[in-house]
């Protein structure tokens, strides 16, 4: 029996089992039924055959390098997904061609025999204004059923990267029934020849771009939680100071704040930012006020307090202290403000990131004979996992939106560089950033 889309399981371990009905699907019993919930997963095999012109007369003529760039973009934005997996051609039964891009013309049952499980079509046509129009297509090979079908049009190099986010973003959603993956981008700290700058990009390496380029340090980038503005640390040539960036308008405010240190802002949901720093002897965990000026404390005490981070809903931060002579992550519920110990093991753990559900946290540790590795706490479970192994150091975890993915940074290959994986330790894939090393990713959703 050749293994159909429907039996495979992806266990994304997300919160929920859905079950998705399709088109051209008559009830529950015939639906497309995808499991998100638990942590082992199955692979999808997807084959994506080489696109097809619509008319006959564009066929005698060679693919238009847009198109080929799109078919190639799409393959390696979706191979990002761990549970996707791309069948060769030479594993294909018979000639690797789709002629005819209809489900009611696709000879299913090849590629059933090939064990394709995903088929991804792609038509084109080219207009006399220098533009391409594509349609791109999946289907269910086991019962022909068409999942997701959209139409683009490829005017520049953008509209392609764009055609193939929104596409993946769609399929995801229908597979999974989140798209967060391609709809957001990170923002992340690159080393230049004398400067640390912000960048951002997609979490497959798209749209790598400059947001603030300044003569100095800027560190712990922080989004808002409407994804408009983004705090970070600044070292200067004499002073620390705060920086919040403006998307909309390009704009920055900066200020200065009690003390010698800024250290790591972060964005409590409904309440605005919060920031380490030290007014009196050692940096505790400040409320800012809407001026940016210090307000109450929200974690006070003798100890070294810092790195702050949120769920999405705003009830509970996780933060670094020494309270216990070594470095450990921690938890305020802010509702009570109760403060309870996440970390036992080690001596040394740090970089705290809170998924936006709230149930995980993940933070970096050092592990004696590897380096620094990231951990992954369960709080529904009260049990902890390792899911990087280097070579190298792994750290600065950051939560996807989905609460699945994980970004991270990493010296595995000699300078650090940007990550992702999964909170199952899924083969963690490289985000190409460019030139010069790469650190402290910050996620931001809802990015069209």
């Amino acid at each position: 029996m050749p293994i159909s889309l429907r039996s495979v399981l992806i266990s994304i371990c997300l919160s929920l089992c859905l079950s998705l009905g399709l088109p051209g699907t008559g009830g529950a019993d015939t639906s497309l039924q995808v499991n998100i919930y638990g942590p082992g997963q199955s692979r999808i095999n997807a084959y994506l055959p080489a696109p097809r012109p619509v008319s006959a007369d564009q066929a005698q003529g060679a693919i238009p390098s847009r198109v080929e760039d799109l078919s190639r973009i799409l393959q390696e934005d979706l191979s990002f997904l761990p549970f996707m997996h791309f069948v060769s051609t030479e594993d294909i039964l018979g000639q690797d061609e789709v002629r005819r891009l209809s489900e009611d013309d696709i000879d299913f049952k090849r590629f059933q025999l090939s064990k394709v499980d995903l088929l991804l079509t792609m038509k084109w046509s080219s207009s006399d204004q220098g533009r391409e129009q594509v349609e791109l297509r999946a289907f269910d090979v086991y019962s022909g059923d068409m999942i997701i079908g959209r139409g683009y049009v490829l005017r520049n190099e953008d509209h392609v990267e764009q055609a193939s986010r929104r596409f993946c973003a769609g399929l995801m959603d229908k597979l999974t029934g989140r798209s967060g993956f391609y709809t957001s981008e990170l923002a992340f700290v690159r080393k230049t020849e004398k400067d640390k700058d912000i960048y951002a990009c997609t979490p497959q390496g798209r749209s790598l771009r400059p947001l603030v380029d300044l003569d100095g340090y800027c560190l712990s980038p922080a989004w808002s939680g409407d994804g408009r503005k983004l705090a970070m640390s600044f070292v200067g040539q004499e002073r620390h100071e705060l920086l919040v960036w403006d998307s909309e308008s390009e704009s920055i405010h900066r200020t200065t704040l009690p003390g010698n240190t800024i250290i790591s802002p972060a964005y409590w949901p409904g309440n605005g930012w919060v920031i380490s720093v030290a007014p009196r002897k050692s940096p505790d965990i400040f409320r800012l006020n809407d001026d940016l000026s210090l307000g109450d404390p929200l974690v006070e005490h003798w100890a070294i307090d810092i790195s702050p981070h949120f769920d999405a809903q705003g009830e509970s931060m996780v933060f670094v202290s020494s309270r216990f002579g070594n470095p450990h992550i921690f938890l305020r519920h802010m509702d009570s403000g109760e403060v309870e110990r996440i970390s036992f093991e080690g001596t040394y753990n740090t970089n705290p990131s809170i998924s936006p559900d709230g149930r995980f946290v993940a933070y970096s540790r050092l592990i004696k004979g590897q380096g620094h590795r990231i951990i992954v706490y369960d709080r529904q479970k009260n049990s902890e996992r390792q899911v990087t192994f280097g070579p190298g150091n792994d750290e600065d975890p950051s939560w996807g939106p989905d609460s699945y993915f994980l970004a991270f940074s990493s010296d595995r290959t000699g300078s650090y560089q940007l990550y992702v994986s999964t909170r199952h330790a899924d083969e963690a894939k490289k985000i190409p950033t460019g030139r010069g090393a790469a650190a402290s990713p910050a996620w931001r959703t809802n990015v069209d």
